[in-house]
């Protein structure tokens, strides 16, 4: 499976929007060094697919990547298909 990372999103606190940051380390079994959500857990990094950003602005909502909190999005990826657990 063949896809892109059209964003690279993190944010300082949980419960807020994450913005773009372009790029980020990942580290093993903690997620994306200095976002709110990396940490000995069961969800280090989140993955949207960018279909689900435009679906939601077509129905008028002024969102972009990181409005869902999700740390990558991406295009070209069944994300859906994924199992729980996968590492991409």
């Amino acid at each position: 499976m063949e896809g892109t990372i059209v964003a690279v999103c993190t944010s300082e606190k949980k419960g807020t929007r994450k913005r773009n940051v372009r790029k980020a380390e990942l580290k093993v079994d903690w997620g994306i060094v200095g976002d709110a959500h990396a940490g000995k857990w069961h969800r280090q990094v989140s993955l949207l697919a960018i279909g689900s950003i435009e679906k939601m602005r077509a129905k008028g909502l002024n969102v972009g990547p990181g409005s869902f909190a999700e740390n990558l999005t991406a295009q070209g990826i069944n994300l859906i298909s994924l199992p729980i657990g996968s590492r991409v």
